[in-house]
């Protein structure tokens, strides 16, 4: 074989090794799209089937639960409140400086986003509201009841606290905790708006969902919670006013020897956005 040959043949061999490098890296790219395709082609359906739509799962009565984490999640917006306090009792006539409380909201998270893992199963516990406080006569006040703790994905929000009956001053019942920065503080009672005794009671009563209960001379409103707080007033009149999930009842007072019970502190809630 001359010289020429040689080179023609050595050419041609170059030629054929760029040619299948063409071909293989065509190939590759051929299957990438195909696999692209089947991806879109997946998502498309989802879509079509409703699967990648904002999905929203509330508890909103008393219990324990189960929320399994479906597949592709890994983070979720949660909202949570626990147990609102019931308001407190006093007897009507009771002298100027007698006052009764209304009960506190529940501590809360405020649309958080919580890292959760696919396929996983949380368990969560909706906590009570408050039972009422009940006056059956004889004493001269009640005070109202502490509501239940909420908790979910690691985090507990406590209940917000019972009204105090026979406070010497206006004030506040204790504010309700959580067990992490992502839980915000529970709400108060409302204040008389003449009171100076602490200014800043009423700001103390509100959330970003509802706004403290009313409040007369001497019975103050629920703090709020995911909705208002329950009005003070006297617990002869039936107060329509629904009391929000995780807010207060208000106080209320009564007639001695007349059985009255104030109303029930709002339930908790828990609201999965994912």
């Amino acid at each position: 074989m001359n010289i020429i040959d040689l080179a023609t043949k050595s050419m041609q061999t170059a030629i054929k090794a760029v040619v299948d490098t063409i071909k293989t890296t065509t190939d590759a790219t051929k299957t990438g799209v195909d696999n692209l395709n089947v991806k879109q082609d997946t998502v498309l359906e989802k879509i079509q089937n409703g699967e990648l739509k904002r999905n929203v799962a509330i508890f909103d009565k008393p219990g324990t639960y189960t929320w399994t984490c479906p597949e592709g999640v890994e983070e979720i917006r949660l909202t949570m409140f626990a147990g609102g306090g019931s308001g407190s009792i006093i007897l009507s006539g009771s002298g100027g400086g007698t006052y009764a409380l209304g009960g506190g909201g529940g501590s809360y998270v405020d649309n958080r986003y919580i890292k959760v893992v696919p396929g996983t199963t949380y368990q969560l516990i909706v906590g009570p509201g408050g039972v009422p406080a009940s006056y059956v006569g004889g004493g001269s006040g009640v005070n109202g009841n502490t509501g239940g703790a909420s908790s979910a994905f690691g985090l507990i929000c406590n209940g917000g606290s019972g009204g105090y009956a026979h406070s010497a001053t206006w004030s506040t019942v204790p504010q309700a905790y959580g067990n992490s920065p992502l839980c915000n503080k529970g709400t108060t009672n409302t204040m008389n708006g003449t009171s100076t005794t602490i200014a800043d009671i009423y700001a103390l009563s509100n959330t970003n969902f509802g706004q403290g209960g009313s409040s007369t001379s001497q019975l103050s409103g629920g703090g709020a919670g995911f909705g208002d707080g329950g009005n003070g007033g006297d617990g002869a009149q039936v107060e329509s006013k629904p009391i929000g999930y995780g807010a207060g009842s208000g106080a209320i007072t009564g007639n001695l020897n007349i059985a009255i019970s104030t109303r029930k502190g709002g339930d908790g809630i828990i609201i999965i956005e994912y």
